[in-house]
């Protein structure tokens, strides 16, 4: 019986050391992590950058001037390609408002967009189905996910916002394409932090 008892204590410990290490690790993992970014920040917006890539040429510029003189020029890294083109082939009824182009003016701007569009690998249209083709920004899962706490009443409720579409209005970089989250300010209501 000596030596049957011997094998038990020896096989316990074994299995007991083992699963004391397995645990200890187990926490020590999650311990670290637990010290990990746990927020929705993009962290490559923090670092300067003086413009978005091929916001310099000739097209850009058209865009710039066509489309932002009526409203923010939205870059389009916003929006996957199918949407831009959707949106470009019904100017005549944007959103409202006759916002038609000379068909070369449209051409390039469509090319410029496209060309600089969100793929279907970026974090902008993660949750987004394929097929989906939004029209607005503000329906895109990443967006209603990064302002999911901001209260209406600061933002359409706001008569200096009017809506969520009004990006310039709290995101004073939103011209450069810059949307940190931490230099938001959100009028008659101040420096917005979640």
């Amino acid at each position: 019986m000596s030596k049957l008892n011997a094998l038990r204590f020896a096989t316990g410990t074994l299995l007991l050391g083992s699963a004391l290490t397995l645990g200890i690790y187990g926490l020590s993992t999650l311990n670290n992590q637990s010290f990990a970014d746990d927020d929705d920040d993009e962290h490559s917006e923090y670092r300067p950058r003086s413009e978005q890539p091929g916001t310099d040429t000739a097209a850009a510029q058209q865009y710039k001037q066509e489309c932002g003189s009526c409203h923010l020029p939205y870059p389009a890294k916003l929006l996957p390609a199918r949407s831009w083109q959707t949106m470009m082939a019904s100017l005549d009824n944007h959103f409202g408002d006759d916002a038609s182009l000379s068909a070369a003016a449209q051409a390039e701007i469509l090319a410029y967009l496209s060309a600089h569009s969100a793929s279907n690998h970026t974090r902008y249209l993660k949750g987004l189905a394929y097929n989906d083709t939004p029209q607005r920004i503000t329906e895109l899962p990443y967006f209603k996910r990064k302002h999911r706490e901001v209260p209406e009443r600061m933002v359409t409720g706001n008569p200096q916002v009017g809506s969520f579409s009004q990006c310039d209005s709290c995101h004073k970089d939103a011209a450069q394409g810059k949307f940190n989250e931490h230099t938001v300010v959100i009028p008659g209501f101040g420096r917005w932090d979640d």
